[in-house]
């Protein structure tokens, strides 16, 4: 099994997709965490291809979706988050 990574997933679902078909195919992740309605952490051991072909069909279609799916490097960090944020980023990565 891949190590798992982090990765910054946005996505604007295109109309007629929800919130809830969007965090099932989230689920398949290690684990996630939603920081803004469109944006998504993910802890995952799959790369940014396998996402992107899971993701892929809640921006396409009826509708004008995006998606983008990019590793995300943790290691030189900085900024003001929700403290929840913080715990969930130390408790997937036990380096920090």
């Amino acid at each position: 099994m891949a190590e798992a990574q982090f990765y910054l997933v946005y996505l604007k679902p295109a109309r007629g997709r929800t919130l809830d078909e969007i965090a099932k195919q989230m689920n398949l992740a290690v684990d996630w965490y939603r920081i803004d309605p469109l944006v998504w952490v993910l802890y995952t051991t799959s790369d940014a291809d396998k996402w992107t072909s899971r993701l892929a069909p809640f921006a396409k279609g009826e509708g004008d979706g995006y998606l983008l799916v990019c590793k995300l490097d943790i290691s030189d960090r900085q900024g003001w988050m929700a403290e929840a944020f913080w715990k969930w980023l130390r408790r997937e990565h036990k380096e920090s």
